[in-house]
């Protein structure tokens, strides 16, 4: 059984049409689903990419695979307690059973263990900058320093090397790195394992125009500016604003670009896909489609894909093709941390001891999600989400927070959206899902405890290496990660 995973990096649940959406964005994944096991209310561990991936792969929580910070924060010391809590990640693990493993992607660092052939350093586009006009100068140095200058030089800059560059630095659109991975694939031995890790409905968006004109917004089209500063949650510095709305002044346009970006990557997912089909792989694969988080457009005051432990931010879409099962949907909570011990029950390879997820179909009592470095919890269960902030000052001023470090609980029955904190009208509910926590964490301390040791193989200039890369995405900063 081959196994091809793919990964559209903060595509949110509501979104895509087999899970709600009315506007046609995913049509392609929706003729997966009717062929698939559809999970109708999967969460994210994270609403960060390096950790929620780490969990996805590891089938482990943060506490537990020690990954438990993003972009440009790692330093020795989190390396250490990676090498400390030892997971093993599930291309290592297909890659011992004999899978000529895939990885479509270019995080790197421990993100790219027990991959045969990874990255996608056979896409791109060549370049050229003439460096004729001083902006064109300025774009060419967006890696080495340009993201210091004050947001009146930074902002037209940034817009335009984002429309100009955006893709050009170091990513490949949906389109390249389909072509990349069905190259891949047509030359590796089977059984294979394939990572497709598609960038494009990430900030910035740059979807082709036809893409963005298919859709849209139908909400209050304000500017964007609301978002941002020291009284919001949200990006803060100039650098993120631009990270954050790309070339797009009102959330309209944001939200339009947004879908454009979906339909666009769905198109590449449609298109993969039928390759299968058409090279009779389809039959002998397991394919499955998620996202790492979501993202807020101005729903709880956030506009940004990685603030909030909020529905909008940590429920993702699910769906498992497995030729051999019927297809069905799925209503009770399930993690992304379930995803890995599926693959290798499906797979017949035994799970690892240490997995805390479980072989999909089967459901949870709760689900658990956590912030950077312990800041903030989250347990949902069918009824209710209980989210505990931990470390107020440091929320506030990363701009992630703008409440008072009161517990939230929100009644999903009656409040789906999470706008009423009930808190207050239910203490024992409070106290009863204050238990629930405890008893994870512990857990989950315990579980961390019990790392067997391993070596990182990070070395230093992998660590340059995706600081530039995350540069360009706005996330070489503290109050980004």
């Amino acid at each position: 059984m081959n196994v091809v995973v793919v990964v559209v990096d903060a595509l949110r649940a509501s979104d895509v049409g087999s899970l709600g959406r009315d506007a046609e964005t995913t049509p392609n994944i929706d003729a997966l689903a009717e062929q698939s096991l559809v999970f109708e209310r999967c969460l994210a561990a994270s609403n960060k990419t390096d950790v929620s991936m780490s969990s996805l792969m590891s089938g482990k929580y943060p506490r537990e695979h020690g990954i438990t910070h993003h972009g440009t924060r790692h330093n020795d010391g989190n390396l250490k307690r990676l090498e400390e809590r030892s997971p093993r990640f599930l291309p290592e693990i297909l890659q011992d059973h004999g899978y000529e493993t895939i990885g479509v992607d270019w995080m790197g660092r421990w993100h790219e263990w027990g991959y045969d052939d990874y990255g996608v350093e056979n896409g791109g586009r060549d370049v050229q900058n003439t460096g004729d006009t001083l902006s064109e100068q300025l774009l060419s140095r967006v890696k080495d320093g340009i993201l210091e200058l004050p947001d009146p030089l930074l902002a037209p800059i940034m817009r335009q090397y984002y429309r100009r560059f955006g893709y050009e630095d170091f990513r490949v659109d949906c389109e390249e790195l389909t072509d990349i991975a069905i190259d891949r694939i047509d030359g590796a031995d089977e059984p294979f394992f394939t990572l497709l890790h598609y960038w494009d409905v990430h900030p910035p968006y740059l979807p082709p125009s036809e893409y963005t004109g298919q859709f849209s917004y139908d909400g209050e089209d304000e500017d964007l500016s609301k978002y941002f500063g020291k009284a919001r949650k949200g990006p803060l510095s100039a650098a993120f604003q631009t990270y954050a709305r790309g070339e797009q002044t009102t959330m309209g346009e944001a939200k339009e670009a947004y879908d454009g970006a979906i339909a666009w990557v769905d198109d590449q997912i449609g298109r993969l896909v039928g390759y299968l089909r058409e090279e009779e792989l389809l039959d002998e694969t397991l394919l499955v489609v998620t996202a790492d988080h979501g993202h807020n457009f101005g729903e709880h005051g956030i506009f940004s894909d990685n603030v909030g432990l909020y529905d909008t931010s940590i429920h993702v879409p699910l769906v498992v093709y497995h030729p051999e099962h019927e297809p069905g949907r799925f209503d009770g909570l399930v993690q992304l941390t379930d995803v890995a011990p599926t693959v290798a029950d499906y797979t017949g390879i035994d799970i690892p001891a240490d997995v805390r997820g479980n072989v999909l179909p089967a459901e949870r009592e709760y689900a658990f999600a956590e912030s950077i470095e312990h800041r903030m919890q989250m347990v949902r269960t069918d009824r209710w989400k209980y989210i505990v902030p931990q470390d107020v000052a440091y929320l506030r001023s990363r701009g992630w927070y703008s409440g008072d470090g009161s517990v939230e609980l929100y009644d999903l029955e009656a409040d789906p959206g999470e706008t009423h904190n009930v808190a207050n009208e239910h203490p024992d509910v409070c106290e009863r899902l204050d238990e629930l926590l405890s008893e994870e964490l512990e857990t989950q301390e315990s579980n961390a405890a019990s790392g067997a040791g391993r070596e990182t193989e990070i070395q230093d200039e992998d660590i340059d290496d995706i600081k530039s890369r995350l540069n360009a995405l706005g996330y070489a900063d503290d109050g980004n990660v």
